[in-house]
């Protein structure tokens, strides 16, 4: 029995010791986007998009960069993905800072009938966040 109990008593040691190490650490809340479908441009201009986006949270980590990126077919000669990332797509910079709500900014003027975009954010420790990608196409 004084046996079972020592041992007893050292497991319960054991568990309350690893239960005191394992203290969660805050992981940082990071920005979340929302990519908004793309319009034409109010001001009449041929090809001209908007893109828009909607900052849900901020976060805790700055963002140095955020804007909406994409991969648009110009005629049939521009290689076009699914999946646009800031490594090797084009880019639409909004104005710092990212604060939460809508908002939007005159794209280039894209002549294309095809284009996959998403919002995108480049936090102060450079990890890149992306909204949902939305495609759009005219036929």
């Amino acid at each position: 029995m004084k046996k079972l109990s020592r041992s007893l008593t050292t497991m319960l040691m054991v568990l309350v010791a690893l239960s005191l190490s394992c203290t969660d650490h805050d992981i940082p809340e990071k920005i979340a986007l929302k990519t908004l479908p793309i319009f034409s441009n109010p001001n009449q201009l041929k090809c001209s998009i908007v893109f828009a986006l909607d900052v849900v949270r901020t976060g805790e980590l700055p963002v140095k960069e955020y804007g909406a990126v994409y991969s648009a077919n110009f005629d049939g000669h521009s290689p076009l993905t699914p999946t646009p990332t800031i490594e090797t797509n084009l880019k639409v910079v909004f104005d710092l800072p990212a604060s939460t709500g809508y908002k939007e900014e005159i794209g280039p003027q894209l002549c294309t009938n095809n284009i996959y975009y998403r919002a995108y954010a480049i936090l102060i420790d450079d990890s890149v966040i992306y909204g949902d990608i939305l495609h759009f196409r005219v036929d």
